[in-house]
């Protein structure tokens, strides 16, 4: 789970255009798996891996490990797994559009040729 945090991380830093997003202040994440808990910070002076989660988070993301997998690596959507009651989520609705669209624009599939 750490590795595709570490990738999330690695591509909030690497898509510059990505930060005209991200808030001044930091905003922070938390992903729940039972027994682990996770998180990071975003802003638009850097993201990074949190390792003191004693703070509150502003959205939190619960669900199995391997349904956060997924997400982190662009195989699912977010809202289609809170649909679908994979994911359970606590936060406002601008946080999980901000969340959404920051998993969304950092995933790290490469792109499928097309056949013509």
């Amino acid at each position: 789970m750490r590795i595709y945090l570490e990738g999330l991380v690695d591509q909030c830093h690497s898509r510059y255009h990505l930060r005209l997003l991200f808030p001044d202040n930091p905003f922070i994440l938390h992903f729940d798996c039972g027994s682990d808990v996770y998180g990071i910070m975003i802003s638009s002076k850097r993201c990074a891996l949190l390792d003191d989660l004693s703070g509150d988070a502003h959205f939190v993301i619960e669900g199995m490990e391997e349904t956060l997998v997924s997400l982190l690596s662009g195989e699912e959507r977010l809202s289609q797994l809170i649909e679908d009651g994979s994911l359970a989520i606590r936060g406002g609705y601008r946080p999980l559009l901000f969340v959404e669209s920051v998993l969304w624009l950092t995933r790290s599939r490469e792109k499928e040729p097309i056949e013509v």
